[in-house]
C-alpha cells in the first residue's frame, strides 16, 4: 500500500470538526446555541470569512440551523440525518445506523465492475469486481429522504455474503464488514455539494426536475487505512435529511 500523506486541514474545517465533536459527545445538544461568527473569530483568531465558512459547512451538513434573531442552533438527530462520523458513532453506541422515524429499503444488491471513480475511491483497479448495494431512505410517513449506493471490494463476496442480499444489516454495512475482517472503524470522510436534480434523480426523491439537491460522496476507513465502504448519495432540499452509507 502506498504511504498516506498527512496534511493539516484548512482552518475552517478544523473549527467545524471541533464543533461536530462537541455535538457528537453531547457537549452541544439539540437546541443549543453554537458559537457565533464573532465568537469564532475571537476564540480561534481567524478572519470573518473563515468563521463564516465553518458555520456554512455545518449548516450544509445539517448539524446546525439558523434561528432568526437568535443565531445557529444544533439540530436534532432526526433533523440532520447523519454523516459518516455520525453513523459510526451511532453504530458503536447502539448497534443501529438510523434515527427514530427513518427506515430504508434495499432495492439492488449484487456484483459489478468498478468504474474509474469507484476504483479510485476503493483503491482497486478499474474493472475489478465490486459489490453494489442500492437503497432509498424514507421518513415514517413514506416520503423519500435520500437515495444512495454503497460499494465494497468484490473479494468480500464470500466472507460477507449479506452484502449481496436485500436483507437489512442492522449494525450497518461498514460495521458488518469491519467485524467480518476483524478490524476497527478508524476514520471517515464526507463530501457534499449542491446540484440541480436530473430527471432520474428527481423521480427517485419525488421532486421536480431541477430542484435543489445535495450530492454526496462518503468514505469509511479501517485501522489499516483501507476503505471499508465507499458511497454516493443524493438528498433533497436544504440537507435537513442526509444520504448515508450503510443499511
Amino acid at each position: 500500500m502506498p504511504p498516506k500523506l498527512e496534511r493539516p486541514a484548512p482552518p475552517y474545517q478544523q473549527i467545524a470538526n471541533e464543533i461536530r465533536t462537541r455535538i457528537a459527545n453531547g457537549d452541544l445538544q439539540a437546541g443549543d446555541l453554537v458559537p457565533s461568527v464573532r465568537s469564532l473569530m475571537r476564540d480561534y483568531g481567524v478572519a470573518i470569512a473563515t468563521a463564516q465558512k465553518a458555520l456554512s459547512a455545518l449548516r450544509a451538513e445539517g448539524y446546525i440551523k439558523p434561528e432568526r434573531g437568535v443565531g445557529s442552533l444544533v439540530t436534532t438527530e432526526e433533523e440532520r440525518g447523519r454523516a459518516a462520523n455520525d453513523r459510526v458513532g451511532k453504530a458503536r453506541r447502539t448497534g443501529k445506523v438510523y434515527p427514530t422515524g427513518q427506515y430504508a429499503k434495499i432495492t439492488e444488491a449484487g456484483l459489478g465492475e468498478a468504474t474509474e471513480q469507484i476504483a479510485d475511491a476503493l483503491g482497486i483497479k478499474v474493472g475489478s469486481p465490486v459489490i453494489r448495494r442500492v437503497r432509498r431512505t424514507f421518513r415514517a410517513d413514506g416520503k423519500p429522504i435520500s437515495a444512495s449506493t454503497s460499494y465494497f471490494r468484490g473479494d468480500l463476496a464470500k466472507r460477507a455474503p449479506l452484502l449481496l442480499t436485500s436483507e437489512r444489516i442492522r449494525e450497518g454495512t461498514f460495521m458488518y464488514v469491519a467485524n467480518t475482517l476483524k478490524r476497527n472503524v478508524d476514520a471517515w470522510q464526507d463530501q457534499f455539494e449542491p446540484a440541480s436534480a436530473t430527471a432520474d434523480q428527481a423521480e427517485s426523491l419525488g421532486l421536480d426536475e431541477g430542484a435543489l439537491i445535495m450530492v454526496g460522496r462518503n468514505w469509511i476507513y479501517d485501522d489499516t487505512g483501507d476503505v471499508l465502504e465507499y458511497g454516493e448519495s443524493i438528498t433533497y432540499g436544504r440537507v435537513t435529511y442526509r444520504g448515508r452509507l450503510g443499511d
